[in-house]
C-alpha cells in the first residue's frame, strides 16, 4: 500500500470576485428589513418586560455599530444621541426618555446602513468586536 500525500492544491473560491464587487454595494433590501425586524422585535420585548438576554446583545450591537459609524464621519452629528441610548441601554431603562433614545438610535441605525456599502458596515462591525474584546464599549454608566 502506497502511502498517502501530503500535497493539497490550493483551491480558489470561483465567486470570490463577485463577492467582492458586491462587498462594495450597499445592503439589500430583505438585508436590510432582516436586521430591522431583528432590532425592532428585541426593543420591543425589552420594553414590555419580555426580554431575553439575545435582545440586549442585539440592541447592543446595534448601538456600537452606530457608534463606530459616527465616528467614521456616517452622521457625526448623532454622536450624541447614540451614546444617550448607550447610558440608557446600560441602565436598562426601556421606558419614557430611555425608550425614546433607544427608539431614535434605532432610527439613526437604519439610515446609517442604508447609506453606506457592505464592506463598511462589515468594518464596523469588526471595530465594535475589537472593542469589545479590549472592553471598551458599553462599560460605563452615564454621571
Amino acid at each position: 500500500m502506497r502511502k498517502r500525500s501530503k500535497y493539497r492544491p490550493y483551491r480558489v473560491d470561483p465567486g470570490a470576485g463577485m463577492h467582492a464587487i458586491a462587498m462594495q454595494h450597499g445592503m439589500a433590501d430583505d438585508q436590510l428589513l432582516d436586521l430591522g425586524m431583528a432590532i425592532h422585535t428585541s426593543i420591543e420585548r425589552m420594553r414590555l418586560g419580555m426580554g431575553i438576554e439575545l435582545d440586549f446583545h442585539t440592541l447592543a450591537a446595534m448601538v456600537n455599530v452606530s457608534l463606530i459609524l459616527c465616528e467614521r464621519g456616517v452622521g457625526p452629528e448623532y454622536l450624541d444621541d447614540i451614546k444617550i441610548a448607550q447610558d440608557a441601554l446600560i441602565e436598562m431603562a426601556f421606558h419614557g426618555v430611555g425608550y425614546t433614545a433607544l427608539s431614535r438610535a434605532v432610527q439613526i441605525h437604519e439610515a446609517q446602513l442604508a447609506n453606506i456599502t457592505r464592506d463598511s458596515a462589515r468594518a464596523a462591525m469588526l471595530e465594535v468586536r475589537r472593542r469589545v474584546d479590549r472592553g471598551e464599549v458599553l462599560n460605563q454608566v452615564a454621571a
